[in-house]
Parts: structure tokens; C-alpha cells; sequence
């Protein structure tokens, strides 16, 4: 009788062989087994490559985008204009929603400088993205990374106040005029914990011109995120499902 982690394993070769093919699932593998490397890899029906980091978070979040496919689902707007994705890593989501929707403008924003700089280089043919250095917040201040050490998904920040400044915030509404549209097709937000900031205060300029919203939640790390986005949520009408960690709200406007 096989193990559980052996069967996680071997489902784990079954699902890259499904998505990318008998040959070329396995071999990409066995390529993040590799310690510390950084690898370009060739993915159907993306015209460009895609970079990563061997040995680092870089790898699961990968397979939640191209493996478990979480944000593959069906969308109310077939041909939204703005998408906004906060906390965008190193780009995953960002490429997969600007493929899917080649016309939309995609702003990209992540507090990492690490995380920004392998943004940069898997968006830099896509010239509908446009990446951005800071993290999404409930208002304009100056921010820092608490956990610089932890996994690159998972970098949490704060107000700097005495300490230096090592990001900006910057609000939903900023970014709204940034891309000079007055809604948001489709937020997405990964924010490890900020989600409390953003829903607690000064989200009611924005909140009814969002159409779709696409959220993990982080109680585990600050308690009362979903109190404050379901507190937010409340005086609006939306359908609910959720898809692999994300909660999705489809608006009812």
C-alpha cells in the first residue's frame, strides 16, 4: 500500500503530465529539484518564457497558476479593461490574466524588491502590464516588510512610522486613476494579512465599481481579515464560490 506522501507524489506527476504533456511534465520536475537555480521555462500557449526560482516559494505558487490552474474560471466580462493584481508576486497571475485577456490593462503590484525584479523580467514583453513597487494599503504611507526571511510568497508589511521606509502604500483608488478607468473588472488580492487595512477603512470611494473580486483571506496571520472585508461586502449584493485559496465575489451592481 503506497504512503500518503508517495501518492501526493505520484498525483503531483499525474497533474504535470495532464497540463504539460508525458515528456516535457516530468522534466519539469525533475528541473525544480535543482537548489538555488533560476529557470526559463516554455509553457502552451505562452508566447514568452517564464522565470523562476528553484528552492523557493516561487515553485508552489507556480503550480496554484499553471497547475491547479485557480484562476481559470468563468468571468461575467469577457473583455474587462482593468484588472489589478495586489501582491503579484512574480508575476504568475499577472501573466495568466494577461493572456487570457490580452486587451485588458494588468497593474502588477508587489512590495518585494526581490519578488519585483523577476515581476519585471516576466512582464517586460507584455506591454498591457505595467508593474508597480509597493504594496496595496488603506492609505498613502510609507510601509516596510516585517518578515524579510520567509518565503517569497508570504511578505507581510506595515507601517514604517520611525523605522526607514522600505515601500510605499498605495490605495485602490490611486491606483484607479493611475489607469484613468473609474471600475475595476477584476481585483485580485494576495496580501498576506493587508486585506484588514484595505476593508477597514477608506475602501467606499471604490468599493461599488469593483465587478469581480478575487481574495485569499489570512486569519492565521492577522486576525479579523475576513471580519473586515465580509464588514465591507455586507452593504453590497454579490455570488460567492470559492476556487482552490481564493474566495471569488462576483458583483451584482
Amino acid at each position: 500500500m503506497l504512503s500518503g506522501e508517495t501518492a501526493d507524489q505520484i498525483k503531483r506527476v499525474l497533474k504535470y503530465m495532464y497540463r504539460f504533456g508525458s515528456v516535457r511534465g516530468p522534466r519539469m520536475l525533475l528541473q525544480f529539484r535543482s537548489r538555488n537555480a533560476s529557470l526559463r521555462l516554455r509553457l502552451p500557449g505562452y508566447e514568452h518564457p517564464i522565470f523562476l526560482r528553484t528552492g523557493t516559494s516561487d515553485v508552489p505558487t507556480f503550480e496554484q497558476v499553471f497547475v491547479s490552474l485557480e484562476y481559470d474560471f468563468p468571468y461575467p466580462n469577457a473583455m474587462p479593461r482593468l484588472i489589478i493584481d495586489a501582491g503579484a508576486n512574480v508575476g504568475f497571475a499577472t501573466l495568466f490574466f494577461a493572456r487570457r485577456f490580452p486587451n485588458a490593462r494588468v497593474l502588477a503590484v508587489e512590495p518585494d524588491r526581490s519578488n519585483y525584479e523577476l515581476l519585471l523580467r516576466n512582464t517586460q514583453r507584455y506591454p498591457q502590464v505595467t508593474p508597480i513597487r509597493a504594496a496595496l494599503w488603506s492609505q498613502s504611507v510609507p510601509l516596510k516588510i516585517d518578515n524579510p526571511n520567509d518565503p517569497h510568497w508570504a511578505f507581510r508589511v506595515s507601517e514604517a512610522r520611525d523605522d526607514p521606509s522600505e515601500v510605499r502604500g498605495v490605495t485602490v483608488s490611486e491606483l484607479m486613476v493611475l489607469a484613468g478607468t473609474s471600475t475595476i473588472d477584476i481585483l485580485k488580492l494576495d496580501i498576506e494579512g493587508a486585506e484588514k487595512e484595505v476593508f477597514e477603512s477608506r475602501f467606499e470611494p471604490w468599493m461599488d465599481k469593483v465587478k469581480v473580486i478575487v481574495v485569499e483571506l489570512h486569519d492565521g496571520l492577522r486576525a479579523g481579515c475576513s471580519t473586515a472585508f465580509y464588514r465591507a461586502m455586507s452593504r453590497l449584493r454579490f455570488s460567492q464560490f470559492i476556487c482552490g485559496e481564493h474566495i471569488v465575489l462576483i458583483m451584482e451592481h
